[in-house]
């Protein structure tokens, strides 16, 4: 069985809560009995009857992670008054968020993950990889604290770069790093800028950086 914090992660992601507020809210209890639950470290069994009754989530999943996560869809009903089966598309989904430090071997990457979130569920296919980041620099388009998705540059998949937009670049005694990228057709060179533009600017070969790109942002999350 996982342990408490992991089975707590999972209901607040299977009920699409965000605060302790929003879960007693959905199990229709105090928010005393949530911090009374958190005290003694255990789930009652009354919460997971209410998340199958309202939701068709399977207990085993809550407890292991036991697929299938959801053992029937959400009942609705149609303009003609007949009732159906349908997901809930607001549900988000459980992402491992991972340290900007870490290791390459060939063409694979290894990240040390630092945290589970609930992310939405539009953002599941726009990213291979969620860091956490905290740096200077790059303020306003990466605010600290963040998260950043970036999609990954494979040998398989190739993306052309567009001047003047957000990439990931991984430097083995850095980490990763993220820089607006200009192309400069004259040297075949690439200019990686700070979105603070007293901090200075590098230049590096084409094939420089194609050695060190890791992929392109598609999406930033402000941590608050």
């Amino acid at each position: 069985m996982g342990t408490f914090d992991e089975i707590y992660k999972r209901i607040l992601f299977a009920s699409n809560c965000q605060t302790q507020m929003d879960l007693a809210s959905v199990l229709e209890i105090s928010q005393s009995s949530i911090s009374d639950a958190k005290r003694r470290q255990s789930i009652p069994s009354d919460w997971l009857i209410k998340l199958y009754d309202k939701f068709g989530v399977n207990p085993d999943w809550l407890r292991d992670k036991e697929e299938p996560m959801y053992l029937r869809g959400l009942a609705n009903v149609d303009e003609n008054g007949k009732s159906f089966v349908m997901e809930d598309a607001s549900r988000g989904f459980i992402c491992k968020v991972v340290n900007t430090f870490g290791t390459k071997t060939g063409n694979t990457y290894k990240f040390e993950p630092i945290e589970e979130i609930v992310l939405p569920k539009n953002l599941q296919k726009c990213s291979n990889f969620v860091f956490n980041y905290n740096a200077i620099g790059m303020e306003p388009s990466i605010p600290r604290p963040a998260l950043v998705g970036v999609v990954t540059a494979t040998s398989e998949l190739q993306f052309p770069i567009i001047s003047g937009e957000l990439y990931a670049l991984f430097l083995p005694q850095e980490g990763v790093i993220f820089r607006r990228v200009f192309h400069n057709i004259d040297t075949n060179s690439f200019t990686l800028c700070f979105d603070n533009e007293k901090l200075p600017t590098s230049t590096i070969s084409h094939e420089s950086f194609h050695e060190k790109l890791l992929g392109k942002v598609s999406w930033v999350l402000h941590k608050f």
